[in-house]
């Protein structure tokens, strides 16, 4: 006797699963391209090959490179190990604010780095993106970026409420904020 639930479950992860792997491999053959680079480049004014290079490989092409905005929030999220649905939507709420709509491939690599954690080469990209951005901002409007992103990392940090109950900040998310704080400041003074 078969278990007729478990196996339809697990078709539905294969089915999953191959789908997603089609959707990243087409982000990453249009990001690769010499069209997708320069229209990166003509969107962000960044001139930096390396990091237009690692935005590729990411499979961040001009439409998705909001998304770098996001991965403070999304490390905050990630900071104990795991990205609840609270915290989930705080940051599906902030992208909506900013327009980025749920057909779109933008929201497509936010809820995949929502469902799993966004690896180094990401991180690396968003502090070179960081840099390249605020190098262009005059030191009022940079600060101005930086507060509003530490307000954001706050929200999505007391959406799952700690460790301790609703609406507190866990240590670990307390740590991750100094520190990608840091980074944003750190670029800030370098710009």
């Amino acid at each position: 006797m078969t278990d007729e639930p478990s196996t339809a479950k697990s078709h539905a992860a294969r089915y999953f699963a191959e789908l997603e792997a089609r959707i990243v491999q087409r982000l990453h053959a249009e990001a690769g391209s010499e069209t997708s680079r320069a229209a990166l480049v003509r969107s962000t004014g960044v001139e930096d090959p390396q990091l237009i290079e690692e935005l590729s490989k990411l499979g961040i092409t001009a439409d998705e490179l909001i998304c770098l905005r996001f991965i403070p929030l999304v490390l905050v999220a990630w900071a104990e190990d795991h990205a609840d649905s609270e915290e989930r939507e705080v940051i599906q709420a902030q992208a909506a604010k900013l327009g980025i709509r749920e057909d779109s491939t933008a929201w497509l690599v936010l809820e995949t780095w929502l469902q799993k954690q966004p690896p180094g080469l990401g991180i690396d990209a968003w502090k070179r993106y960081t840099h390249g951005i605020l190098k262009k901002m005059s030191r009022n409007a940079a600060n101005r970026l930086i507060h509003l992103t530490e307000k954001q990392m706050i929200t999505v940090a007391k959406a799952s409420g700690g460790h301790l109950g609703l609406g507190k900040v866990s240590h670990k998310e307390s740590t991750m904020i100094d520190r990608l704080l840091t980074i944003m400041h750190e670029q800030a003074e370098r710009a």
